[in-house]
């Protein structure tokens, strides 16, 4: 496997890290000061938002990251995100945002996150120490670090605590997303503020500086999409519906390449 697959584990990881379990946990990065609504009224549309956000479970969203490990080139994917029971996605990529081109005939790869492993499909490999497996395994913890997968996997509800940290957030005004009428609002966090294992989580990505959150509120209070700015990358995410029924399944591990160690090998390389 090309070392130049690396770019899309960073990718699967910045959307776990820029929702931080879901909408609710970067949602709840907002809080504080007034602008067209007073500080509590701010913080209880917030809190309702996290609420039914982890009521809900999952969602289907369209997310689009852009960072150095894209070559400041967007990347997008669409599919299943829930955080029920630790933090799960199922989405679709084209292969040249991965720059895993070689690795499929029909220009897409299906990632998944489930169990603390990212697991990328691919056409079955047919020569090497992988021969006949059709996933590839990235542990989470090899990406995010020990406490950053565990912060990651984590009630999307702890956020919360954040919001003491914010220095500004305000309510930026009234837009249409995806045909739904919302309230934009925006939040700057201190990233050493985030608690141990979420600061942890981007120190592990190279990331420090301020989390610049927005977040749009439906008329029913639910998040219809979440920007986010941490440090040079930056990730948005539309969540088109709430409370999907299904469930991300861990492929079979007969039809798996663990390739953990290979990512760490590489990245380590890469650092030094």
């Amino acid at each position: 496997m090309s070392t130049r697959t690396m770019a899309g584990f960073a990718v699967a990881a910045a959307v776990v890290v820029g929702t931080a379990g879901c909408s609710a946990g970067a949602v709840t990065q907002k809080a504080g000061e007034k602008a067209g609504e007073s500080a509590q009224a701010i913080l209880g549309a917030l809190s309702h938002a996290s609420d039914e956000a982890s009521r809900a479970s999952s969602a289907d969203i369209i997310a689009t990251v852009t960072s150095p490990d894209t070559g400041g080139k967007p990347v997008t994917m669409k599919g299943l995100y829930s955080w029920g029971d630790g933090v799960a996605m199922e989405t679709v990529m084209p292969a040249k945002d991965l720059q895993m081109e070689e690795m499929v005939e029909d220009g897409t790869v299906t990632m998944r996150l489930a169990k603390g492993a990212y697991y990328y499909e691919v056409d079955r490999i047919e020569e090497g120490p992988y021969k006949g497996k059709t996933w590839i395994r990235v542990e989470m913890s090899a990406v995010l670090g020990e406490k950053g997968a565990s912060a990651a996997q984590g009630d999307p509800t702890a956020a919360l605590k954040s919001l003491k940290y914010a220095k500004t957030a305000s309510l930026i005004g009234a837009e249409s997303v995806n045909g739904r009428n919302t309230k934009h609002y925006r939040a700057s966090v201190p990233a050493a503020k985030m608690g141990a294992a979420a600061s942890d989580m981007y120190k592990h990505l190279g990331v420090s500086g301020e989390i610049v959150t927005d977040v749009w509120l439906d008329d029913n209070g639910m998040p219809a999409r979440l920007n986010q700015a941490i440090g040079a990358m930056s990730m948005k995410m539309d969540f088109l519906s709430f409370g999907t029924a299904k469930t991300v399944e861990v492929p079979p591990a007969s039809d798996v390449a663990d390739m953990t160690d290979f990512y760490k090998e590489q990245k380590q390389g890469k650092a030094a």
